[in-house]
């Protein structure tokens, strides 16, 4: 038997914010329903003298009557929209929601009408996930390859952020009207909120919860396909895309963390990054097994593609290998604190600490310049752009940096290295010394071959005196 809950909603009280006071105070409203509270603003003030504690009104006043008439409007306004909530979603709302249906009522914005039988937004995400759980677990147990962690925990926190959102802008999520309007307002909110995100992680964001809304309506929880449309998935930039040169790696290297060896590890972590190309979940994995110090190789199965790489040692890698005895899983920490305590590291360095990115973006006032502090911007993952875009400048081929990467996707691949027309002309003149040396090596080997010839040629014509001399 299906319970009804459309008879239950609370009560409207009021209390003065200063009852001692010999002037004029704010009278405050509170909507009690169960275990919840939910205060508002009324927006009326009185003289306490003027106010009837027991009955809660205005006794005296030039505005008695229009402003008592104010107050019982809130007394019935918020029970009613609690009342429609009910006949909405035949259920109880949470505190979250609760203080959404205050705020609707005293601004008279009215619910989308819903399916009232449907599952809550909360019931959907949590049965979404309970079968991305499954899948990873069953992919244990039979051997394969799971779902990678990082990849399940980018649900949850683009889930945890939605909610924050509905919640500071008293939005009831809901599976039938999360519509491209809510979208974008969430992608503003992310965009520009207290913890500004990049746009590549608002992307991630959103697309967890397309996602979300695609498995709902594919299991018919709702008809709502909001979630095709264009507008509905951001477009990320690559413009805060950080590359370090060889130069800015060594200042970074060089500089002396003896006195805080917390930082000196990280330092030596994102240096080997930058060095290696290797993602930190396979940097932070690396132990004596998978290195060959003999011919100076590493040699190691990437956890996210479980693909086999295997190349050698460039730049610091050997040094800071040797640093930790090859045990660099013995300094390992968590990617969240490791990106926090990067920027440490940046803000401790004079070069870094002055050096300012300059961004010009497009607004609708026309293209600007932003300033942006590089410790702002950087994160562990431009340790990777960085060894592609040197690697890519310095001429390589870019199967010579595909080696090193791992990449499984040819568009994956390249979005880790945007050249500018500064890096083609300095990448078209490491080619050309490149290729000068190729012919000068090419041509010594040739005249050392030559030289061989000319010596055998010389010992055979020795031989053949010898032997004349012999008869």
């Amino acid at each position: 038997m299906e319970t009804k809950f459309n008879s239950e909603v609370g009560t409207v009280t009021f209390r003065l914010k200063e009852p001692n006071s010999d002037k004029p105070t704010l009278i405050k409203g509170i909507y009690l329903f169960k275990d919840f509270q939910t205060g508002f603003t009324t927006g009326i003030k009185v003289l306490p003298k003027d106010w009837e504690k027991t009955e809660k009104k205005i006794l005296s006043g030039e505005n008695k009557k229009e402003l008592n008439n104010k107050l019982n409007k809130f007394k019935t306004k918020i029970p009613d929209f609690h009342n429609k909530f009910n006949e909405q979603y035949n259920r109880l709302p949470t505190k979250e929601e609760l203080k959404t249906i205050v705020t609707n009522a005293i601004n008279e914005r009215e619910l989308k009408t819903v399916n009232k039988k449907k599952k809550s937004f909360d019931d959907i995400y949590n049965d979404f996930m309970e079968i991305i759980y499954l899948k990873r677990d069953n992919a244990i147990a039979g051997g394969l390859k799971p779902l990678h962690k990082s990849y399940i925990s980018s649900f949850n926190v683009a889930y945890s952020d939605l909610k924050k959102f509905a919640s500071e802008n008293r939005i009831v999520l809901d599976i039938d009207t999360f519509d491209v309007t809510t979208c974008l307002k969430f992608q503003n909110w992310l965009l520009n909120g207290k913890d500004k995100k990049q746009s590549a992680t608002v992307k991630t964001r959103v697309k967890r919860i397309s996602q979300l809304l695609r498995w709902a309506f594919t299991e018919g929880h709702t008809n709502n396909r909001s979630f095709m449309q264009n507008d509905f998935l951001p477009k990320a930039t690559s413009n805060n895309k950080i590359a370090l040169t060889e130069e800015e790696i060594t200042i970074l290297y060089q500089y002396d963390f003896s006195n805080n060896k917390r930082l000196e590890k990280v330092r030596d972590l994102f240096i080997l990054g930058c060095h290696t190309s290797l993602r930190f979940e396979d940097l932070t994995r690396i132990n004596p097994k998978h290195l060959d110090f003999s011919n100076k190789t590493i040699h190691i199965l990437t956890s996210k593609v479980e693909k086999n790489v295997s190349f050698p040692f460039f730049g610091y890698t050997e040094e800071i290998l040797l640093k930790y005895g090859g045990n660099i899983n013995s300094i390992a920490l968590s990617n969240q604190n490791a990106n926090l305590y990067l920027k440490e590291i940046f803000r401790e360095i004079p070069y870094f600490k002055e050096k300012i990115i300059l961004q010009e973006i497009a607004t609708n006032k026309g293209v600007k310049f932003i300033e942006n502090k590089y410790e702002d911007k950087i994160t562990f993952h431009n340790s990777r752009t960085s060894f592609c875009t040197n690697r890519y400048m310095e001429g390589w081929d870019l199967l010579e940096i595909w080696q090193f990467t791992g990449h499984t996707n040819e568009g994956t691949f390249k979005s880790y290295f945007k050249p500018t027309s500064e890096h083609e002309k300095i990448r078209r003149e490491n080619i050309l010394l490149r290729n000068e040396k190729l012919q000068r090596a090419d041509l010594q080997s040739k005249q050392i071959e030559e030289l061989q010839k000319q010596i055998e040629e010389l010992k055979k014509q020795n031989g053949k005196i010898i032997n004349l001399n012999a008869v």
